[in-house]
């Protein structure tokens, strides 16, 4: 495996962005909190494209992270852009308390050449407001690349089949078919 630290989202997003760009099967990606502003719309904008040129583009965020945060306009968007959208444990009346569960992953894992798993959520909050003297939120991410990515994948499936049908299996990547791509340890923790 070969891994890249990623400081703040000054370089994870523009990694992100850039992986999103070059996607050609498909596109996984985790996240508690994509909130409908500038920097959510900007990852909105990024995967409806991807999925309108055919990439298969599946998005899991987290109810209650993003109560408050984003509409159910900006996920219609989503949707009705191609983009297969699955919420985490939204409030059920059969469950009451079920909701306290949550998915506080923040990963996105690109045609099994490329993963990233961060402590970023989305927004523009975590850029940081120049205008304001706010600086980014300071957190790390890393890239990965190589076999590890098979397992970053796995997890957001099985998540991904909690929520609803399963992604096809000829669709999962699997390490085997993956290259090595440095001499780094990696083991991922789901």
């Amino acid at each position: 495996n070969r891994v890249r630290l990623l400081k703040d989202a000054r370089e994870n997003y523009p990694a992100w962005l850039d992986a999103i760009d070059t996607a050609n099967r498909h596109i996984h990606f985790e996240n508690y909190i994509i909130r409908e502003d500038s920097t959510g719309s900007r990852f909105a904008d990024a995967l409806i494209a991807k999925a309108r040129e055919g990439v298969r583009v599946r998005l899991i965020y987290d109810w209650m992270g993003n109560f408050g945060k984003s509409s159910r306009r900006f996920w219609d968007r989503l949707r009705a852009g191609g983009v297969d959208v699955r919420c985490y444990n939204p409030p059920r009346l059969d469950s009451p308390l079920g909701w306290l569960s949550r998915d506080h992953r923040k990963m996105l894992a690109v045609d099994g050449d490329v993963g990233f798993i961060s402590g970023l959520c989305i927004g523009r909050m975590w850029e940081g407001i120049p205008e304001k003297n706010i600086e980014p939120w300071r957190d790390t991410g890393v890239e990965v690349r190589g076999l590890a990515v098979a397992d970053i994948e796995q997890a957001f499936a099985e998540v991904w089949a909690l929520l609803g049908e399963p992604i096809p299996v000829h669709e999962l990547i699997n390490a085997d078919e993956l290259r090595r791509a440095g001499d780094m340890s990696l083991r991922v923790m789901a």
